[in-house]
């Protein structure tokens, strides 16, 4: 089983995937990363916090190298597109190209949801789906919302799956999070990401296929 998980940003793939890929790890699939944008935009609009974004960048870079040395996948299987921080869908084209070669041989992929509130979740949903129309992939297609973003909706009911997130997985979840220091520096947003890791208690994924895009509201 080999499974490509689309990450907006360098820490997204502990908020998507992160409740189900120990399971993954375990039963030893192949598990592949496909960083979208370096994250550099985490600190806009905020006065105090004097770095430069090409520093933001690598920090953030470097940490979504760290998850992956955390979770035991090859660093090769870590995919950086490098595109910039809340540009994405900018680079819709050139992604589609990069990402095609890389999802083809794909039994599975994960991705944000369709209507996303978040600019760069919604163009990582259509990069990896119009990846996907054109090499006609017909595989499983799983889809998270990170909760801020959106919600599932009822017209896909029937293709969503509950996971339940246990006490000793919300240990890893909550070690897995000290990677990214970066986001100590703001510290609402550290104590949001620890409260809601503290607080959760189960995830939502919807899995659908090919013949699916676009016929519901999450894909």
């Amino acid at each position: 089983m080999k499974i490509l998980i689309f990450e907006p940003h360098p820490d997204d793939l502990l908020f998507g995937a992160g409740p189900i890929i120990f399971d993954w790890i375990e039963k030893a699939y192949t598990i592949h990363v496909i960083t979208v944008t370096d994250g550099r935009a985490c600190y806009r609009g905020y006065k105090e916090i004097d770095i430069e974004e090409d520093d933001v960048a690598t920090m953030r870079t470097n940490e979504a190298k760290q998850a992956i040395h955390f979770l035991g996948i090859p660093l090769e299987n870590l995919h950086l597109l490098n595109f910039p921080d809340s540009k994405a869908w900018r680079y819709k084209k050139e992604a589609i190209l990069k990402v095609k070669p890389l999802i083809q041989d794909a039994d599975r992929i994960f991705i944000p949801s369709n209507n996303n509130r978040h600019k760069d979740h919604q163009a990582t949903h259509t990069i990896a789906t119009e990846a996907a129309k054109e090499l006609q992939l017909d595989i499983e297609y799983w889809v998270y919302f990170i909760p801020s973003y959106g919600v599932f909706k009822e017209d896909s009911r029937e293709k969503q799956i509950f996971i339940t997130i246990g006490d000793d997985l919300r240990v890893k979840l909550l070690e897995w999070l000290q990677i990214y220091q970066s986001q100590k520096k703001t510290t609402h947003t550290w104590k949001f990401y620890t409260r809601y890791l503290t607080r959760l208690r189960n995830s939502i994924v919807g899995i659908y296929k090919l013949e699916d895009i676009g016929k519901y509201y999450n894909f």
